[in-house]
């Protein structure tokens, strides 16, 4: 139990630390100081208050400092284009989870947009398995002699593949 939970810390903190180790801004970026811009930009991005703390941390090798008001200012601004159902979707169709910074009110519909997106990224990438399996199938058949009984098993499954792939695609379109 102790060692799952263990495990799954690291695995939600990754992202995090894979985060921190990168830095945000440029020192271009950091020296124009449009702190407005950037925050309308990361709350564009769903990005959090605390990511300021980002900013920061790779402004701080050029002896900047972030202004703190007016990047909050600008992700205010910047979260309402992030906080849309179509926006929401969007994030779930390219298989990331709805970041946490909307406002309450809203959260119920966003979270149901997120999770259809979700949903259509996994039909997608079953399309694509399936997808890759037909063109492994095609390619063994050809490479088989003529009067080899592996044809017709493979055929088979391959007819069977292309049943499943009209059914994914036909779900995936109710969803869109």
């Amino acid at each position: 139990m102790r060692e799952a939970l263990v495990m799954r810390f690291l695995l939600l903190s990754a992202p995090l630390l894979l985060l921190a180790a990168c830095a945000t801004l440029s020192e271009n970026e950091c020296r124009a100081g449009n702190w407005h811009a950037i925050g309308i930009e990361d709350g564009a991005n769903g990005r959090s208050e605390d990511f300021i703390l980002q900013h920061a941390k790779a402004c701080n090798e050029y002896g900047i400092r972030p202004n703190k008001t007016e990047w909050l200012k600008g992700r205010a601004e910047g979260l309402p284009l992030y906080c849309t159902p179509s926006n929401a979707f969007r994030e779930g169709r390219r298989g990331q989870h709805l970041s946490p910074v909307c406002p309450a009110a809203s959260q119920a519909s966003l979270l149901r947009a997120n999770e259809r997106g979700l949903h259509v990224n996994r039909i997608e990438q079953e399309i694509r398995e399936i997808e890759n399996r037909i063109r492994s199938i095609n390619a063994e058949i050809a490479s088989l002699p003529s009067g080899s009984p592996d044809r017709g098993s493979l055929a088979s499954e391959r007819s069977f593949l292309r049943l499943d792939l009209l059914g994914l695609r036909s779900e995936r379109a109710r969803y869109l």
